[in-house]
């Protein structure tokens, strides 16, 4: 099949802007950066002892997490943490934060990070596929940084030599408690139709037409704006316990937190079908259905099978589900696998021991949680 001018076009196009960024990624500057910044978290670690990170400081989208070891205590920081005087934050910390809690306090964070020398800040960044400024410079000012997903790792990995995981985004809006105190609201009676608000980004025209296709024959599929933050949280749960299926449109190739809410509330996700080639969704097992781009004009079919699945397994599934997710998704598990990471990249550094296998981070071993 002979390519039309126009794609060939776009595809000299595209492969002409990657070389330019991998000249820049090629400067000697970068490797001049790495090197400072190994060395400098060497000396943090010769003076500090952060083989154990039992105390942690944990912005304020992290406020539901509980530690599932014994052994760690996680103080709660304010949202507005870094907008007020630093006198109130420890000299001597572990900080996990997510890139939501530093977003337009940039600057604040950057000063926060050369006040505290002692302190260790890891980054868990959930916009890593998408929003390359923030996370270039939360990679290059962080002592760890994990991304959420697989795509830009090797662009990103010039910003930080101590990149960790990917270790995907987590369910975060509600407590491990909470979904268990209203398992009886997840096992009610579902609607057919599907639930699919998205919150448009003009950034991202092709996300935007698939939404606006999928509106054509499910109104419940559509743009939303962030008014789901002034709801509460009961009211939001039952949003999503409210229905079967829950069409997902993701931008670029992250895996939004909406999967793994469905997946939390026992819906059944469905996902574009380039999805299945990811690891980021190895450990979703057979919950999702899958769609191509055709399936965006005529979507019936794709739904009923969605609905099929959900009604074979029923209660039972929803449960199983429901249980799966808190186990290996809810922000609890998401912790406690970051904390591990690092404590586990901290023991490499400071022993210098370059022979650790590479361990998997996308899906927590149960047995490491327990």
């Amino acid at each position: 099949m002979a390519l039309s001018a126009d794609l060939i076009g776009r595809i000299q196009q595209l492969a002409q802007q990657q070389e330019t960024v991998h000249a820049a990624l090629g400067e000697r500057a970068l490797d001049d950066h790495a090197i400072g910044r190994q060395l400098a978290l060497r000396r943090k670690l010769e003076r500090h002892d952060f083989s154990r990170l039992d105390d942690v400081c944990l912005g304020h989208n992290l406020r539901h997490a509980l530690p599932l070891d014994a052994r760690r205590h996680y103080t709660r920081l304010p949202k507005d943490f870094l907008a007020g005087d630093f006198a109130s934050l420890p000299e001597r910390a572990v900080y996990l934060l997510l890139n939501n809690d530093i977003g337009k306090l940039l600057p604040q964070y950057l000063a926060l990070v050369e006040q505290r020398p002692a302190s260790l800040f890891v980054v868990w960044d959930w916009d890593s596929q998408h929003w390359l400024q923030m996370s270039g410079m939360l990679a290059a000012h962080s002592d760890f940084y994990l991304p959420s997903t697989s795509e830009n790792l090797y662009t990103l990995s010039h910003f930080s030599p101590h990149l960790l995981g990917p270790v995907p985004v987590a369910v975060n809006q509600w407590s491990r408690a909470f979904i268990v105190e209203h398992m009886d609201k997840l096992l009610a009676a579902r609607s057919d139709a599907p639930f699919g608000p998205h919150v448009r980004y003009d950034s991202f025209a092709r996300r935007n037409r698939a939404l606006s296709t999928l509106n054509k024959s499910f109104p419940g599929i559509a743009f939303a704006d962030h008014g789901y933050q002034a709801k509460s949280e009961l009211d939001n749960l039952l949003d999503w316990a409210g229905h079967k299926t829950h069409w997902i449109v993701p931008v670029l190739g992250g895996v939004p937190i909406r999967v793994f809410n469905c997946l939390l509330t026992g819906g059944i996700p469905v996902l574009p079908s380039f999805y299945r080639q990811m690891p980021e969704v190895m450990s979703l097992g057979d919950s999702p259905v899958w769609y191509d781009v055709f399936d965006l004009v005529e979507p019936g079919a794709v739904q009923q099978q969605a609905s099929a699945r959900f009604d074979a397994a029923g209660p039972v599934g929803v449960a199983a589900r429901v249980g799966q997710a808190l186990r290996t998704a809810h922000v609890d598990t998401r912790c406690e696998t970051v904390l591990r990471a690092v404590e586990d990249a901290v023991r490499c550094i400071v022993s210098g021991d370059r022979t650790v296998p590479a361990r998997y981070l996308m899906n927590p071993a149960a047995d490491r949680v327990a």
